[in-house]
């Protein structure tokens, strides 16, 4: 028996597909398939692929503020801040392509809503004042998903090409031409990206602090 359609199931199957065909295998017909209906049925829930897109992204919220409803609510704001991020990034990078997916969607939902009331609460403890905080929150939200996705294309490309070595980009730098990109690849290359990516958000955070204090 099929199971009753709603927007958080098609949600749901989508990013079972998505694991399994990347973006690209994203379609009526084939999210049809995968939930045992008929592709014309979806219409009465999903209006495009683009729709399909956002009720995935809609879920994908609601995963990260699950994850952040196990963490300390009464940390240090740069540290609630930083669990968002590293949340977030999780649940992206919990699902093939799920960061391309993501980019874009921001939509009207509680999931979403309740994630950016957490963080913009973190900047009030901060004593960032909301109105200063509401383009940083936007801009930390565009680096967790533009880094995700740069992430997660290296990644395929590198299973795809069979580069398990990145350091061998370092090898055909020539350092009497390029002395300084010699010196700091090895540094880039031998980075985690779990290292680059929270070096990230620290700087950002640091950067905005500084900013709102000399404003």
């Amino acid at each position: 028996m099929v199971e009753k359609l709603n927007r958080d199931v098609i949600a749901r199957a989508g990013l079972k597909l998505l694991d399994k065909s990347g973006i690209e295998g994203i379609t009526m017909r084939e999210l049809a398939a995968e939930l045992g209906v008929r592709a014309p049925t979806l219409y009465w829930h999903v209006k495009s692929k683009q729709d399909i897109f956002r009720t995935m992204a809609v879920t994908m919220s609601a995963d990260a503020a699950t994850r952040m409803a196990t963490l300390d609510p009464d940390a240090p704001w740069q540290d609630r801040i930083m669990n968002w991020a590293v949340a977030l990034r999780r649940t992206l990078l919990e699902h093939r392509d799920g960061a391309r997916v993501f980019a874009g969607t921001f939509v009207a939902d509680p999931a979403t809503f309740q994630v950016t009331e957490s963080v913009l609460r973190a900047w009030r403890d901060g004593g960032l004042p909301i109105p200063d905080a509401a383009l940083p929150t936007a801009l930390l939200r565009h680096f967790i998903v533009g880094f995700c996705i740069e992430e997660q294309a290296l990644e395929e490309f590198r299973q795809v090409s069979g580069d398990t070595h990145p350091e061998e980009l370092s090898a055909v730098i020539d350092p009497a031409t390029f002395p300084l990109t010699a010196q700091a690849f090895p540094v880039i290359l031998g980075s985690s990206p779990e290292h680059r990516f929270e070096l990230g958000i620290r700087l950002m955070l640091s950067g905005i602090a500084a900013s709102s204090a000399t404003a």
